[in-house]
């Protein structure tokens, strides 16, 4: 039978709680943060030391799945009745995947509709920095995304379909962006639905029919040999990059772009700093010619 219940958690005893007996049972007695008055049962945890027993603050839901296992899923209401329509949904839902009408990939992607796009996004991210990636190309992933769901006010993972998408494309086109760009967006948005799909987020990617766009009918910058003066400024950087390297100015990251400690980084060498960073490395060299 299908049920919901407060669960029985167990903690450490407070360090200002006094421990007492009443009828042959264990209790503890303690003022928590807010100056109010608690008691609670003590139990003995597995190391052998003093653990108080309390009821959870929420409903936790007991149920078999349509593939008969059974299931304890927290609903997170703190009132009964909400809880008992939540565990009226999950049983509804293992009943369909008993009827072979919703697959179990559909039953547990179900779990992931409701929750904010950004969440996921988030998790994506952490993902990627798993996988040791650069800053760099995190903050473009991030950017990306976030563009995208934004214009197109996608909030959940439903939202995220091909029509939806497609739309926006046909929007950038019209405002002028180039089709690397929008191959850029596309790539971002198209990994994280394939993550979706390998964390059972949802079942397939919507966006996989989405075709690239044609980068080479739609070139930006064409190349062409330089004149005589670009390839004067070429020698000019090439000879002295290596003293400017040691008189670039060092800069605070952005939030985004900190990982632990390393909250600083050199600015970027431009010709219009060159320069000046050239005199600041000639500064902090003159006593190391060398």
């Amino acid at each position: 039978m299908a049920s919901v219940y407060g669960k029985t958690v167990t903690k450490p005893v407070p360090s200002n709680a006094e421990l007492f007996t009443r009828k042959g049972k264990r209790f503890a007695h303690w003022k928590d943060r807010r100056g109010k008055k608690r008691t609670a049962p003590l139990t003995t945890g597995r190391d052998g030391s003093n653990r108080i027993q309390l009821k959870a603050n929420t409903y936790t839901a007991k149920y078999r799945d349509g593939e008969g296992i059974l299931r304890e899923v927290a609903t997170g209401c703190r009132d009964e009745t909400a809880a008992r329509q939540v565990l009226t949904d999950l049983v509804r839902r293992s009943e369909l995947v008993k009827a072979k009408v919703m697959t179990v990939a559909e039953d547990a992607t179900a779990d992931h509709q409701a929750t904010p796009l950004t969440e996921h996004f988030a998790e994506y991210l952490v993902k990627l920095e798993a996988q040791q990636t650069s800053p760099a190309h995190r903050v473009n992933v991030r950017r990306c995304l976030n563009r995208v769901a934004e214009d197109s006010r996608l909030r959940h993972l439903p939202d995220v379909t091909r029509e939806a998408f497609e739309r926006w494309l046909t929007q950038q086109i019209r405002a002028g962006m180039g089709a690397r760009t929008r191959n850029i967006h596309r790539s971002s948005l198209v990994a994280f639905c394939n993550w979706c799909v390998e964390t059972s987020r949802i079942v397939v990617n919507p966006l996989n029919a989405v075709a690239k766009a044609d980068e080479k009918a739609d070139c930006r910058r064409k190349r062409r040999a330089l004149d005589e003066s670009e390839l004067a400024k070429l020698l000019f950087v090439t000879r002295c990059r290596p003293l400017a390297e040691y008189g670039r100015e060092t800069v605070r990251k952005a939030p985004e772009e900190t990982e632990g400690r390393r909250t600083w980084t050199k600015r970027p060498l431009t010709l219009e700093t060159l320069d000046v960073a050239l005199e600041r490395a000639r500064r902090a060299l003159q006593d190391n010619p060398e």
